[in-house]
């Protein structure tokens, strides 16, 4: 591991702790146990570290990702093992992290943006297609069409104007959003696999 990966590693768990937006470089070289100098050795200002910290995490997160389908689940199980990822991520994300990343960091927040729904949008082909030809997934689907459907909703699930946090937590809404996308796209069989599934014990 690099050092400025050790680095981005540590500042993405404080954003998820603090948030983007209220934390200050001074703030961030404090908790790190650095001088500010030592943190302009590796960024070169405030939007370079979230730039850098937000691509870091990005790259781990795909990583994850990658390792699951390599794993060459049944499909259904595959959505499901992807679902914890997300979840286990949405947990520990700030409330305020997508909405501070939209408005103060827009670059970042566009590459965040464009990246996670080409990387949704990628899988959800790829398993769709899987589904399919497993023979529980619904023939008459148009992978293309759901993907990307699937792929732009994702950040419905960061809306705080529809979900507020004191109500509902992101991991809730995201769980709701893929029972419900599961349930569309399966036959009956696939249903079927899928119920059982969820009503496995858990050990």
């Amino acid at each position: 591991m690099t050092k400025i990966t050790e680095i981005c590693d540590r500042v993405q768990l404080l954003f998820q702790e603090y948030g983007i937006r209220s934390l200050t470089m001074d703030d961030i070289a404090n908790k790190l146990g650095c001088s500010k100098k030592t943190l302009y050795v590796f960024f070169e200002n405030r939007k370079d570290l979230v730039l850098k910290v937000i691509s870091n995490d990005m790259n781990k997160h795909e990583l994850d990702i990658n390792n699951v389908i390599a794993n060459k689940l049944h499909p259904i199980e595959e959505i499901l093992s992807l679902n914890v990822i997300a979840i286990n991520k949405l947990k520990i994300c700030h409330p305020s992290f997508q909405n501070d990343l939209k408005k103060y960091y827009p670059k970042s927040w566009e590459i965040f943006d464009r990246n996670n729904k080409q990387l949704t949008y990628k899988i959800c082909i790829k398993n769709l297609k899987k589904g399919i030809k497993n023979g529980c997934y619904r023939e008459d689907i148009n992978p293309e069409i759901m993907s990307k459907i699937f792929s732009e909703k994702i950040e419905l699930v960061f809306n705080g104007l529809l979900f507020k946090a004191n109500d509902v937590s992101f991991s809730e809404v995201f769980n709701e959003m893929i029972s419900h996308y599961i349930l569309g796209i399966v036959n009956e069989y696939g249903r079927e696999y899928y119920l059982n599934l969820q009503n496995k014990p858990t050990t």
